[in-house]
């Protein structure tokens, strides 16, 4: 049963992120190896949290204390990618503006953050996880 709790975030991870791989390539009708790490549909991060957070609520239930740290640590990761990281587009673009298209600021991002389906969708991917997880182990 422990390794139950090691083994969930990297399956979120793996899950999360083909998905994302597996819906970029079809839009973008090639490999999208460049898109990865650029937000969009389903957030991995919130994937990784939120499947822990899943286990924890079927193995141990609503009254333990740790399914309330679990969604603390849900809810601190869903405003990062739903807010910070789109106060750090905004930068981005205003010092590509301020700076233009220069050496200096060529490796930064103009897409990191992601929307509300995308995060809804890392909280479904962090399901399918946990359900993994609790019919395929005792």
């Amino acid at each position: 049963m422990l390794l139950d709790y090691i083994i969930i975030c990297p399956l979120a991870f793996v899950l999360g992120g083909s998905l994302k791989f597996c819906i970029n390539s079809i839009k973008s009708r090639n490999l999208a190896f460049d898109q990865i790490g650029l937000g969009n549909f389903p957030s991995t991060h919130i994937s990784i949290v939120s499947s822990i957070t899943w286990l924890v609520y079927f193995r141990e239930g609503y009254s333990d204390p740790l399914l309330g740290v679990c969604l603390a640590l849900l809810i601190i990761v869903t405003i990062d990618a739903l807010d910070t990281r789109k106060k750090i587009e905004d930068i981005v673009r205003v010092l590509r503006v301020e700076l233009g298209d220069g050496k200096s600021i060529e490796g930064l991002r103009d897409k990191t953050g992601h929307n509300p389906i995308d995060a809804i969708g890392g909280v479904g991917v962090g399901f399918l996880a946990a359900l993994i997880i609790v019919f395929t182990t005792t």
